[in-house]
């Protein structure tokens, strides 16, 4: 073999825009469904604590969505019309399930007497929406991706995960690095932190590290960052 033979963008492995998201997605909402059937309804704080979780994780996941249609869909689209259609109608019903959800959710609050069976439609609904959700998933990887790396050279789809980090504002950036890295394997939690402390000046690094570990953070310590994320 020729030892200047270049490797073709083509022939370079492709990013996959969905799995490392959606490993930290299936981790976020197991741990968000446990939390949700261990709640006690007869303690005011723990209930408090819990809705305000189940809060955030919704708006945490419909971003998700948001960047997804914005950035994935819309250049599918653009290469390969009606690629997307099937994905698109699952983020209509997820949006619907999330609008639902923070219904019943308002109910467990407001709720008195009847707070357990309230609580306990709360966690029957939100079980079946990670089912779908799980469901879903397995279809982007599957389905989706696929059809992005035959359209798209290497190159495009390190662009379009570019695009979707940058439109991320930090705060919330950091809210789906602690979802990744709770979800990652601890070899994929070294490569990410590596390669991101790498590309991102040392100071914005390490105030993100911060926000995750809700400690101040020191690279290396991955005993710290496990005990933090998981």
């Amino acid at each position: 073999m020729n030892a200047e033979t270049k490797i073709t963008a083509e022939a370079q492995a492709k990013e996959d825009l969905y799995y490392m998201v959606h490993k930290g997605i299936r981790f976020a909402n197991a741990r968000m469904l446990v939390a949700i059937g261990q709640t006690d309804p007869a303690d005011d704080a723990a209930v408090d604590a819990t809705l305000a979780r189940l809060a955030e994780h919704l708006e945490i996941s419909r971003s998700h969505l948001e960047h997804e249609n914005s950035a994935i869909h819309t250049a599918i689209e653009a290469r390969c019309p009606g690629g997307s259609d099937h994905a698109s109608e699952d983020h209509g019903e997820h949006l619907n399930s999330f609008e639902e959800l923070a219904r019943l959710a308002e109910d467990v609050a407001s709720a008195t007497i009847d707070r357990a069976a309230k609580l306990r439609r709360l966690y029957q609904r939100f079980a079946l929406f990670v089912a779908d959700d799980f469901a879903h998933m397995h279809e982007e990887e599957t389905e989706l991706q696929p059809l992005i790396e035959k359209h798209f050279s290497a190159e495009e789809i390190a662009g379009i995960h570019q695009r979707i980090v940058q439109n991320i504002p930090p705060m919330k950036m950091a809210k789906f690095l602690r979802f990744m890295l709770g979800g990652a394997s601890p070899a994929e939690r070294i490569g990410m932190l590596t390669g991101m402390q790498t590309g991102m000046p040392a100071d914005i690094f390490n105030g993100m590290m911060e926000a995750v570990t809700g400690a101040k953070w020191r690279m290396g310590d991955w005993d710290a960052l496990e005990r933090a994320v998981c």
